[in-house]
């Protein structure tokens, strides 16, 4: 009995040794495994290094960095000139915005193309270096909305002037932004009769909206015979009250022209006129004159020739 009491504790003890050397392996790994990660965060944080610009011999850049009124970068022409004295400098090249140029060091001025042109001066550029020059936002942007008498987006023309001047500084159309220096402006749109807007504020960064929305009609005048025949016919057209001319065109056409009451004339013989014939915005206004056919050309015989 001893023996066997012996042996069955010999076996319990040996199951208890197996058990905790299985138990104990795990939590060994587990440790091993903590201990590896932060050294494999080590070798992933190295530093990175900045690749450095090549240039040609004796020669440094320049780059030249603009937005545009919605922030974007903008790409413009422009053209550098070096600095010769106080009073002079020599076109030396001619380049884009946000692009670096090579340039040999020294101080240049630099013509953009904006609308209208502007001028940096003094800009200085080192041999072996790039020269970053940020300008921001050199413009803002004008945008003149408007509807045609169909009450649909219209392109009529548009001038920009400097402001209490007949100095054009930039042409475009209705409905598109054009972007243009900070400053005031006086806005023509090319309507019948022209509209002038006065004094028209831009800022750097931001687009000045003038809505002028649906500010004409349609005008159709209509020269007829006596058996309804269309009959073409000068006409003209006169602001009720001043009697101003604002367009003179031809009978049975469609014309787009601005809200209001005016003259009409067909120069028949006699002349015809209607009076304070109003045109209301986004309407269609239909005036008939009843006229005289004009004669027939005199046909004229030949010429014998004799022999």
């Amino acid at each position: 009995m001893k023996s066997k009491n012996l042996i069955v504790g010999l076996v319990v003890a040996a199951i208890v040794v197996i058990s905790i050397l299985f138990v104990a392996k795990p939590f060994t790994a587990k440790k091993v495994t903590k201990k590896g990660i932060p050294a494999m965060k080590a070798q992933a944080a190295k530093p990175i290094v900045p690749i450095k610009r090549a240039f040609a011999k004796d020669m440094g850049g320049l780059t030249v960095k603009i937005l545009d009124s919605k922030n974007r970068d903008m790409v413009l022409r422009m053209k550098a000139f070096k600095s010769m004295d106080p009073r002079s400098s020599v076109y030396t090249a001619s380049f884009t915005s946000n692009i670096m140029q090579e340039l040999a060091p020294g101080s240049y001025d630099i013509e953009i193309d904006t609308i209208p042109q502007m001028i940096h001066k003094g800009i200085s550029v080192s041999k072996g270096k790039e020269t970053v020059q940020d300008l921001g936002h050199l413009t803002g942007s004008v945008n003149v909305k408007a509807l045609n008498s169909k009450k649909k987006e219209a392109s009529f023309p548009v001038r920009i002037l400097y402001a209490k001047s007949n100095i054009a500084v930039a042409s475009t159309s209705t409905n598109r932004a054009i972007e243009i220096a900070p400053g005031v402006y006086d806005i023509e749109i090319g309507i019948l009769p022209v509209q002038s807007k006065k004094d028209i504020k831009v800022d750097a960064g931001k687009e000045a909206v003038l809505d002028i929305g649906c500010a004409t009609g349609t005008l159709i005048i209509k020269a007829l015979d006596e058996n309804k025949k269309e009959i073409r016919y000068a006409t003209r057209i006169k602001k009720s009250g001043t009697g101003e001319i604002v367009t003179s065109s031809a009978s049975n056409r469609s014309l787009e022209i601005l809200e209001g009451a005016y003259n009409v004339e067909v120069l028949s013989n006699p002349v015809q006129t209607k009076s304070d014939v109003n045109v209301g915005p986004g309407e269609e206004t239909s005036i008939e004159f009843l006229v005289q056919a004009p004669p027939a050309p005199v046909k004229v015989a030949p010429v014998k020739t004799k022999k």
